[in-house]
């Protein structure tokens, strides 16, 4: 087949077969920014048969962590997210939410229709609230936005402990130290 070359994407691989030459590299990806293709032009040569691009998107997609999972809720500081793909593989650097309880993960793309699915997971709170570590996904159709999440407070728990040589015979005081593994 003669250039033009029509590539279909999916997964972020595709095949054709391409004639050694020169040619220039253009973009139709919905979400991203099409004039951000990186390289512009690709030389494709005889024995190399992998070539890889770049293309950049700029929404803003805030994660907003509350106690109730609301917008008016008490924040939760220090809940740490990061970007993954849909089975959870992570993808750049983690970010955490500020005293507002806000995380946001720049650079995720967004289109007013056929928006791509992006995919987060959250990774840590602050060691006083649960959360979720199910891999979740949203799209987008504007340049931002943003999702309530909950982190509840842990849950209280009520820690026995008795005498091993005289069965249920409380202990009268001491500490246990639970230390994750």
């Amino acid at each position: 087949m003669a250039s033009p070359y029509n590539i279909t994407i999916s997964s972020g691989t595709g095949e054709e077969g391409i004639l050694n030459g020169s040619y220039k590299v253009s973009a139709d990806v919905t979400g991203y920014e099409n004039s951000s293709i990186e390289p512009t032009s690709v030389s494709v040569v005889a024995g190399t048969n992998s070539y890889s691009f770049t293309i950049a998107a700029s929404g803003s997609l805030t994660l907003h962590v509350t106690e109730d999972g609301t917008s008016s809720g008490t924040p939760v500081v220090g809940a740490t997210f990061s970007r993954t793909d849909s089975k959870g593989t992570k993808y750049g650097e983690s970010v955490t939410t500020d005293s507002s309880g806000n995380a946001v993960l720049a650079n995720v793309p967004y289109a007013e229709a056929d928006a791509p699915i992006i995919y987060y997971v959250q990774t840590g709170s602050d060691g006083n609230h649960e959360f979720s570590t199910t891999v979740a996904s949203t799209t987008m159709t504007g340049p931002t936005s943003t999702i309530e999440i909950q982190n509840s407070a842990a849950a209280t728990r009520t820690i026995n402990l008795t005498d091993a040589n005289y069965a249920n015979l409380p202990i009268e005081s001491g500490t246990l130290t639970l230390t994750s593994n």
